[in-house]
């Protein structure tokens, strides 16, 4: 008897051993699935606008998707430099925008990003997957630190920022059973519906509804675990650009009194996962210009690109993103690789840290291009 009572603490010692070693290295691709996934170039998407900054003006019929690493690797070069990057020729308009350098590292918690620029003789490549290992443990999946065979000499450049972020549910959400209608397309969706069941009390205390003027303006905050991020979705009038809508979501909720979701109140939100890759092609190929005598006068932007991973479902979301850009020798660039709040029309997602002044990610959707309509799921 008492063999058999070792034995099976010793069982029950290796099971959690066998549960907690993969839980400790879990992979940060396991917190996404594929179903319904959009995976593209943006180059390839029609309706879908990735930029770098919140001053890209809004255009009717077309989803605009801001997330802060690629400015975040650009800040990290200016400051590598000693100053703005200047081009000759000129950049466009965003070179401009990307050294007032809105957003910075103090908007973000430090566990959850990874930002390095430096020199090649500095070894940037080994510094980014040391700095990736120390801080997520072994679990970090970059895709996008740039190829080395680009900047071989030991002046050439390299930045690069590693974002990730999970923020969960403590209650899931309903899978909606029936497709939201979306600028008439059937799109996935998630969130409490209108028949009361026991189960939506503890989803109620999840929806805090900021400002509710009606079905077609409303904003509202999902409460997640993670206390020090913010997820708001607003359905409102768009306006210029994408810093005036977060501008007016700040204004409106800073003036109203929110309120808990209850019984009666119908939330309803499209399910989102995409994996988009932006190249900024307007940017490579140009001569970075620099007065530090430190900086080599013959780089060439030769790769500018941002990734971005998202997805959000009844569980919560999942955010991991990753910018670099790699300057070296003149080479061509590489080639391109009762209360009713239904978001059944253009609507804002954006994520925050608390007190923060400015979102980490930004998401304006006018259509259903990136909403699943065509994959399912």
């Amino acid at each position: 008897m008492k063999r058999f009572f070792i034995a099976v603490v010793l069982l029950a010692v290796l099971a959690g051993l066998v549960v907690a070693v993969p839980m400790a290295l879990r992979s940060h691709d396991d917190g996404f699935d594929d179903v319904g996934l959009l995976a593209a170039d943006a180059e390839q998407l029609a309706a879908t606008v990735v930029t770098p900054h919140l001053e890209t003006p809004l255009e009717p019929d077309k989803s605009l998707l801001y997330c802060g690493t690629f400015q975040l690797a650009w800040n990290e070069l200016c400051a590598l430099i000693g100053g703005d990057v200047q081009f000759d020729p000129p950049g466009p308009e965003m070179v401009g925008v990307l050294n007032r350098e809105a957003f910075t590292k103090d908007r973000l918690d430090a566990d959850s990003y990874v930002a390095v620029a430096d020199f090649v003789r500095n070894d940037p490549h080994g510094r980014i997957r040391r700095e990736l290992d120390r801080k997520f443990g072994g679990a970090a999946t970059p895709r996008f630190i740039p190829r080395e065979e680009l900047t071989p000499r030991p002046q050439d450049i390299v930045s690069y920022c590693y974002l990730l972020k999970t923020l969960e549910f403590e209650v899931p959400f309903e899978r909606a059973e029936e497709p939201i209608r979306f600028s008439g397309a059937e799109v996935p969706g998630f969130g409490v519906s209108r028949e009361y069941k026991p189960a939506h009390e503890k989803m109620y205390g999840q929806v805090r509804v900021l400002d509710y003027r009606g079905p077609d303006d409303f904003i509202v905050e999902l409460l997640t675990k993670s206390e020090g991020d913010r997820l708001i979705l607003a359905k409102i009038e768009p306006r210029q650009t994408l810093g005036a809508m977060v501008e007016t979501v700040q204004e409106r909720t800073a003036e109203a009194e929110p309120s808990p979701a209850g019984r009666g109140d119908v939330l309803r939100m499209p399910r989102l996962n995409f994996d988009l890759t932006r190249r900024y092609s307007e940017l490579e190929g140009r001569r970075l210009v620099s007065s530090n005598p430190g900086v080599a006068d013959d780089l060439i932007l030769l790769s500018a690109v941002q990734n971005t991973r998202f997805q959000l479902d009844e569980k919560g979301v999942r955010l991991r993103s990753e910018s670099h850009t790699s300057f070296g020798c003149g080479a061509s660039p590489p080639p391109r690789v009762n209360r009713v709040m239904v978001f059944d029309g253009p609507f804002l997602i954006l994520l925050q840290r608390a007190g923060a002044s400015l979102p980490y990610f930004a998401l304006w959707v006018d259509n259903p291009e990136i909403l699943g309509a065509a994959r399912g799921g």
